[in-house]
C-alpha cells in the first residue's frame, strides 16, 4: 500500500498506473458523468505542451529529456492531430498512408496528394521509431516561448529571503532548485467541514515543479495555451479544481508548511509573453474549497456505484448582459 508522501524519481508510467482520484478524473466528472466515461486519446497539442515542459526542464537542470522523446522533423507546418496517438499506441504508420484507387487502365496505385502533408510527416517518422516529431516551425515557436518563460517573475512580493526567493526572482533563477515531475499521494477520510466520509480515499497528483524551504512548499504547474484569455477561461471552468486538489495534497503531506502555488502560463500567440496565475483566494475560500471536497465525495460515490452514465446535465441559468 502506498504511503502518504512524495515519490521522487518515480517514472510517470508507474504513477499513471496507481489507482487513485486525480485531477483529470475530477475535472471530467465535474463536466458530467458521461464526460468522465469518455476515452481521451493522445492528440498532437498534448505533445506540444509536453515538449515545452521538457525544454524547460532541460534548460533549468541541464538534462537532455527533450531529445529522448522528440526529434526535429523536416515536415511542413505543425504535427497532424492524430499522429501523436498513433505513435503513442504503437500503431503501424505504414498503414496510415492514403492511396488513390487503382488506375483503370494501368492498375497503378498512387498516393493521394490531398494527404501529402500527412505523408511527409509519416516519412519523417520512419527513422525515429517510438519518438514524437516536432516541426521546425513548432520548434521555433517553442524556443521563443521558453526564452520568455524563464524571464517570468512569479511572485508579487518577497517570499523567503532566507531561501533566496525574492519578488524579482525570475524562473531562470528559481527552477534550477526545483524537482520536476514529482508524484504525491495522500489519503482523505473527511470532508471540507470535518465530517467523516467513511473509508479513506486515496488521491494522487503529479506536480510539474516542487521546491521546498524550511517554511514553505513552492509548487508550479506549467501550462501552454493558445492565448492568455483562453487560459483564464480554463481556470474559471476547471483549472481551479487542479489548484484545490494539488494544494490539498501538499497541505496533507506537509501540514506545518505554507503552500505557495502558481500556474505558469506560456501562450502560443505572439509575442509569447508568459504570465503567472492563481485562482482568486477569496472565492476559493468562500466557495471553491467546499465545492472541491463535495466534488470528491460525489465522484467517490459515483465510482462506488459502478460509474453509471447519466445522459443529461442539470439546468443552468446563464447571465445575459445588455450594456
Amino acid at each position: 500500500m502506498l504511503k502518504k508522501g512524495t515519490y521522487l524519481d518515480t517514472p510517470e508510467k508507474e504513477y499513471r498506473a496507481w489507482p487513485a482520484i486525480n485531477y483529470s478524473s475530477l475535472s471530467r466528472f465535474n463536466e458530467s458523468q458521461d464526460h468522465a466515461l469518455l476515452d481521451w486519446p493522445a492528440k498532437s497539442y498534448f505533445e506540444e505542451g509536453r515538449a515545452f515542459e521538457l525544454l524547460i526542464e532541460d534548460r533549468a537542470k541541464g538534462t537532455a529529456k527533450f531529445a529522448e522523446r522528440f526529434f526535429l522533423a523536416d515536415a511542413p507546418g505543425a504535427m497532424p492531430e492524430d499522429l501523436a496517438g498513433w505513435i503513442d499506441r504503437k500503431e503501424s504508420l505504414n498503414d496510415k498512408y492514403v492511396w488513390c484507387k487503382p488506375d483503370k487502365k494501368t492498375g497503378e496505385v498512387r498516393l493521394n496528394m490531398k494527404s501529402e502533408k500527412m505523408h511527409l510527416w509519416l516519412d519523417a517518422c520512419r527513422d525515429h521509431p517510438g519518438q514524437m516529431p516536432m516541426g521546425r516551425d513548432q520548434m521555433e515557436m517553442l524556443d521563443t516561448m521558453v526564452d520568455n518563460f524563464l524571464l517570468c517573475q512569479p511572485f508579487a512580493d518577497e517570499i523567503s529571503r532566507a531561501a533566496g526567493v525574492y519578488s524579482e526572482s525570475s524562473l531562470a533563477e528559481i527552477l534550477p532548485a526545483c524537482d520536476f515531475q514529482v508524484p504525491i499521494v495522500w489519503y482523505v477520510g473527511q470532508s471540507w467541514d470535518g465530517k467523516k466520509q467513511g473509508k479513506p480515499t486515496r488521491k494522487k497528483a503529479l506536480i510539474d515543479c516542487l521546491f521546498e524551504t524550511t517554511e514553505r512548499m513552492y509548487a508550479f504547474d506549467i501550462k501552454t495555451a493558445a492565448t492568455i484569455k483562453q487560459f483564464e477561461r480554463n481556470l474559471r471552468d476547471g483549472y481551479w479544481i487542479q489548484e484545490a486538489h494539488y494544494t490539498a495534497g501538499l497541505g496533507s503531506i506537509f501540514p506545518k508548511k505554507e503552500i505557495v502555488w502558481r500556474f505558469l502560463v506560456a501562450p502560443k500567440d505572439a509575442p509569447h509573453v508568459a504570465q503567472p496565475f492563481i485562482a482568486d483566494q477569496y472565492s476559493m475560500q468562500e466557495y471553491g474549497i467546499e465545492r472541491y471536497y463535495d466534488l470528491c465525495t460525489d465522484y467517490q460515490a459515483w465510482v462506488d456505484a459502478g460509474k453509471p452514465p447519466k445522459g443529461w446535465k442539470e439546468l443552468e441559468s446563464v447571465k445575459i448582459f445588455f450594456d
